[in-house]
């Protein structure tokens, strides 16, 4: 009880100090047509206060007063009475509102069943006034809420409050929310189930929510002890227009991971794209060290990775080729999506297996309210999605599919080795969300796709026929155990099958499968011990099986006999540790630990060479049989995630991080970019996994008023182990001696990333420019094992400067015009640099690998968007997009190659679109 009375003094004695300075501070200036932001400036620096405002209500309003030794209550009084702005002076803060008034006196909700019932507060504890009963008709903002039990009350402690965010009426999770106090700033997100938590101080608090989505709301609540505050938002049909690449302001610079996107799938919807089909993957190639090669070309390459050392995922389950139609659309559906997390610099200690990135994409969560139907008509594809509950509040699903019906594209590629030949394809999504109670979820998701060519067997990929398939499935509980404790159980499988075939040789004519696959199980658990910690730890454990092919004959005058590459068979696990810790306000720390393991097993057969001579079939010199379940090789180690974020004044911060990880599968390929028939092979007795340390510090600013802007600029240093590549002339399609064509050696990469981004106001967009180098050193024990001398080179996808802007002018609030702007310097190529005839036979000498670079690359695309009315309540809401790919027709360079025609040498430039294509889609939901 003296305890009590002391701290009762203090705080007394506290408030009467700050009371008494701004009582006898006194203010002069004298303003003409100042902004009411620099006015607030100075206010809080000559009283010692802090005001509280949404930055749109003030960036208009102009001060025009002359103040002599007036007193603070005086000039609240003279700059708020001319204008639409409240205001509401509390201690040393100032809260302002727009239009309506603030009110002082609430009650004290408890709300069952929609019935309010009040409570007297007990005086003494928080509050310098007893609150009245509120007045009928007040709204879930003017009310008061309690959240924990009164008796375990203590003052000055920090306790856990939990809670859903969903939307209003149809209770669909809202994902990616920002939840936060504004004094003391404490904030967090909401997850894909739209849980949250956050640690508070006990006592009065205003807590704000904010979504790209919905209407931006808060509650005052009175925390007492850790407690749950479950929170509906309304949907902001106009909110949907806005274009941004983040999706909360400030996070940038307040989280400690770098290097992490975010990306809405309503936020596509203004970045035009080819064929108008909204891609979230598209969209991550206009964001900062995100780099492709180029039109109908798959696989993507992050700060001067592989494309292979990306890990794409969805809803947990990783999908292995991510394309449709030789990479002009994604394998993911946007009308099933719901966002994307990208992580590029500091990836999170639960992930693994891969080297540069992960792409974490997050499809929605079915209507449990009602049944909707969306959907989208184009010149070459068309999807539909229908949606709604099952069990009403409780259980929904989801069913969505998208074809192609046109050869439209082919038509227009009248340059490329594609023109005129036939493909399709076809995706499938399903997902069921079933609510068990309020502390169990449980969701289940299914994805398959087929895609297939009829091709020229002269052409590029030099086969008649191909189809490959993705399937995948991901089962996902979720268990809250209390406020500050829940955990995730996940059980996900993968499967990527492809089939070539070869006629134009009928004796020659031959068929080859491959097929990848993985089944895997992982548990994430989070636990909050504090408001300054924040604890995750888990495991994982997955199985691969590969069959790299199987070869059969292709109709009956083929001379081609059935044969089969040993099956591979490998185990993955790894449990991970990582804390977040914040130390002050200044300071944000990470720390991660992941350590993995992985081991190729049997049965299978493995040739055993010469110790003393390179990998060749010509020094075989046994062969090794293996049991079922026979260890071949075993790998392990640590992958140490550090980061760290130092707050600066004026909404700026400093952040640093280091990244160690650990690659057990490679994409085997000898070109810039993916095919559908390129391999993937475990790492075993000859290829050792690819590791790769990352360093990268940042800095980050944010400008604050009607033109806010956000800047980065981030320095990066990667280097490589093992990272692989391939012998000159290597064939590694049905290679039985696969190891023989690879080479492994040390990589390096190295750049710097600037970015530039606006997302409010009529006027929006983003600028980011990448400097890069991506190197390889090839050095081996024997001349064959050496490239470029053993010296460091270009790799293929080394392109030293790209830059990409995006911008979204709002005609009016129905129509957008978008423009997409792209340079890229050229990928490195090798060249024949003098020839020589033998028997009339020209022959060519090359340069050293990589050593040229195609012409740079350049595109320019326009967009157009008509949204709908924004009446909620229609029978349907719908947008139109115009778009124009490559405004300019560039001829834009994708590949140049050379072929022997008559015996004479002939050097031919391969272009994809070489004119500008317009297309019109249009998209509904019922």
């Amino acid at each position: 009880m003296e305890r009590m009375r002391v701290l009762l003094v203090i705080f007394i004695l506290i408030t009467s100090v700050s009371s008494y300075a701004q009582m006898t501070a006194r203010f002069t200036e004298n303003y003409s047509e100042e902004s009411l932001a620099s006015v607030i400036l100075d206010l809080e620096a000559q009283f010692k206060i802090k005001f509280f405002y949404d930055i749109n209500w003030i960036d208009t309003v102009k001060v025009s007063d002359n103040f002599v030794n007036a007193s603070l209550d005086t000039v609240l009084h003279q700059v708020f009475s001319s204008n639409k702005l409240n205001y509401l002076l509390s201690g040393d803060q100032v809260y302002i509102s727009y239009q309506k008034p603030i009110i002082t006196q609430f009650g004290i909700g408890k709300f069952f069943n929609g019935e309010a019932t009040y409570e007297p507060i007990k005086k003494g504890l928080i509050f310098a006034k007893e609150y009245q009963k509120e007045e009928e008709g007040i709204n879930q903002q003017e009310k008061v809420f309690e959240v924990g039990d009164r008796n375990q009350f203590t003052i000055g402690k920090t306790v856990p409050i939990a809670g859903y965010v969903r939307q209003e009426g149809s209770q669909i999770p809202v994902e990616g929310a920002f939840i936060y106090l504004e004094s003391p700033f404490i904030g967090t997100t909401t997850d894909a189930t739209g849980f949250y938590t956050l640690n508070a101080p006990t006592g009065r608090h205003i807590l704000l929510f904010q979504s790209l989505e919905m209407k931006n709301t808060d509650r005052t609540i009175v925390v007492f002890s850790e407690g749950t505050l479950n929170v509906e938002m309304e949907v902001d049909v106009i909110a949907l227009n806005e274009v941004t690449v983040s999706s909360d302001r400030d996070i940038n610079i307040d989280q400690s991971q770098m290097g992490v996107t975010r990306i809405g799938i309503e936020e596509t919807k203004n970045v035009p794209v080819l064929l108008g089909e909204r891609d979230i993957v598209k969209a991550a190639t206009t964001t900062s060290g995100v780099q492709v090669v180029g039109e109908g070309a798959a696989g993507i390459n992050i700060r001067g990775g592989k494309a292979d050392q990306n890990l794409f995922m969805i809803d947990g389950a990783p999908i292995y080729n991510t394309s449709h139609f030789f990479g002009f659309f994604s394998v993911f559906n946007s009308e099933a999506v719901e966002g994307m997390e990208l992580f590029k610099g500091g990836i999170p200690a639960k992930y693994g297996g891969r080297l540069s990135s992960v792409f974490e994409v997050t499809t929605r969560v079915p209507n449990k309210e009602k049944f909707s139907l969306n959907g989208g008509i184009g010149p070459v594809t068309s999807n539909l999605l229908l949606e709604g509950p099952i069990i009403k509040d409780k259980t929904s699903f989801m069913l969505g599919g998208r074809a192609t019906y046109s050869d439209f594209v082919l038509k227009q590629l009248t340059k490329s080795p594609f023109a005129n030949q036939e493909a399709a394809f076809y995706d499938l999504i399903v997902k069921m969300d079933h609510k068990i109670d309020e502390k169990n979820t449980l969701s289940a998701t299914g994805y398959y796709s087929f895609d297939s060519f009829q091709l020229d067997s002269d052409s590029l990929l030099g086969y008649s026929d191909f189809s490959y398939t993705n399937s995948n499935f991901s089962i996902n509980w979720k268990h809250q155990f209390n406020d500050i404790f829940d955990g995730t159980l996940r059980f996900t499988g993968s499967r990527y099958r492809y089939n070539i075939g070869y006629d134009a040789l009928a004796t020659q004519a031959f068929d080859i499968n491959y097929d990848i696959s993985e089944l895997a199980g992982t548990a994430d658990f989070n636990y909050y011990l504090g408001d300054k910690n924040y604890f995750n730890f888990g495991m994982t454990a997955k199985r691969y099986q590969v069959n790299p092919g199987v070869r059969e004959s292709l109709g009956e005058l083929s001379d081609i006999r059935y044969d089969e590459i040993n099956p591979e068979q490998g185990i993955e696990s790894a449990i991970y540790f990582s804390d977040q810790y914040e130390p002050s306000k200044q300071i944000s720390l990470y720390a991660g630990l992941r350590y993995s393991l992985f081991s190729n097993l049997g049965p299978s057969e493995s040739y055993q060479y010469a110790s003393d001579k390179p990998l060749s079939q010509d020094f075989i010199v046994d062969t090794i049989s293996y049991q079922k379940g026979a260890p071949i090789a075993t790998y392990h180690g640590p992958e140490v995630r550090l980061s760290g974020r130092f707050s600066l004044p004026h909404l700026s911060s400093i952040k640093a991080s280091y990244n160690r990880s650990r690659q057990y599968v490679h994409m085997l390929v000898n070109s810039a970019s993916l095919a559908p028939t390129d391999i993937w092979r475990l790492s075993g007795k000859y290829i050792a996994p690819q590791i790769a340390d990352l360093i990268s510090i940042g800095y980050y600013k944010n400008t604050v008023g009607s033109n806010a802007l956000e800047f980065s600029a981030e320095v990066y240093y990667k280097w490589i182990q093992n990272l692989v590549d391939f012998k000159v002339g290597s064939d590694l399609q049905f290679n039985k001696n696969i190891e023989t064509d690879l080479l492994q050696g040390a990589g390096r990469s190295y750049g710097f990333e600037l970015s530039a981004k606006k997302s409010n106001g009529w006027f929006t967009g983003w600028m980011n420019y990448t400097l890069s180098r991506s190197l390889i050193k090839l050095d081996g024990d024997f001349a064959e094992e050496r490239v470029n001398g053993g010296a460091f080179f270009r790799t293929s996808y080394d392109r030293p400067h790209y830059l990409n802007l995006v911008t979204n002018y709002k005609l009016t609030r129905r129509y957008i015009l978008s423009l997409n702007v792209i340079y890229a310097t050229g990928r490195p190529v090798t060249y024949p640099i003098g020839k020589w005839n033998y028997s009339n036979f020209e022959s060519l000498q090359y340069s050293d690998r990589n050593a040229f670079r195609i012409p740079d690359y350049f595109r320019i695309d326009l967009g157009f968007n008509i949204e709908g009315s924004h009446k909620v309540k229609k029978l349907a809401h719908s947008f139109w997009t115009f778009s124009i790919y490559n405004l300019t027709g560039r001829d834009n360079v994708y590949s140049i190659f050379f072929k022997t025609v008559d015996g004479t040498v002939e050097g031919y430039k391969m272009t994809v679109f070489s004119k500008m294509i317009p297309t019109i889609t249009y998209n509904f939901k019922i």
